[in-house]
């Protein structure tokens, strides 16, 4: 990429943030673990062994001792949150997006279309066949707008042109072929199994085929591409 570029990610500012509210969280746990082993003891008679092991610490060691921990799990997530957005480096001449699994980079003549699709990051060529699905954050709406539209790239905003072509998957339906069934039911299959470099590798083969595919509620949703 070239120097004149823009990058757009999560805020690394947020990750004080995040710690500050596990630290929050992790004190409040402190003060309440002893009520709620209490409560829990009358009521039913048991509690869970973390929490009795807690309450039986003095507060002067459980309060500092949580509040810590949840500074570090408030930074673990924002570390995960992170790492699953990835970063996108726009410049006059390429796309580069980089994920926790791959990078890639896209030239300009190449995209036609670029927009979200709920939390996913979506290019599309001329024909609008899919050239990247990448997991982002709809929160970034406005930064990657902003990062497109400095370079003149074809932002379409937060929402699938397309939206109202795809249809939810029903096996054996008569809409579609066998083979693209199978090539379905083989992804539907990946993505149970979290294999998630196989799922990509059927999506494209989808594409072949004509197919665009997305994932709904563990469901999977399809639209056929223009032909001609």
């Amino acid at each position: 990429m070239s120097e004149q570029s823009v990058t757009v990610t999560l805020d690394s500012k947020l990750m004080p943030a995040f710690a500050a509210v596990g630290a929050a969280l992790g004190a409040v746990t402190a003060l309440l673990v002893g009520p709620v082993v209490a409560w829990l003891l009358d009521r039913v008679d048991s509690a869970p062994a973390p929490l009795r092991l807690i309450d039986q610490l003095p507060l002067v060691w459980s309060l500092p001792l949580l509040t810590v921990l949840g500074a570090v799990a408030g930074w673990i997530v924002f570390g995960l949150w992170n790492e699953e957005v990835g970063r996108v480096v726009v410049n006059a001449e390429r796309i580069r997006i980089d994920t926790k699994a791959s990078s890639a980079e896209f030239a300009r003549e190449e995209v036609a279309a670029i927009f979200l699709d709920k939390d996913e990051l979506v290019l599309t060529g001329a024909d609008s066949r899919e050239l990247s699905r990448t997991s982002s954050d709809s929160g970034l709406a406005g930064k990657l707008a902003e990062a497109f539209g400095a370079f003149g790239y074809p932002w379409q905003g937060a929402g699938d042109p397309w939206d109202a072509e795809y249809a939810e998957w029903v096996d054996r339906s008569s809409e579609l072929g066998e083979p693209v069934h199978a090539l379905l039911r083989a992804r539907r299959r990946a993505l149970a199994d979290k294999k998630a470099g196989e799922a990509e590798s059927l999506r494209e083969q989808l594409a072949s085929q004509g197919v665009v595919v997305r994932d709904r509620r563990d469901k999977q949703q399809y639209r056929r591409l223009p032909t001609g």
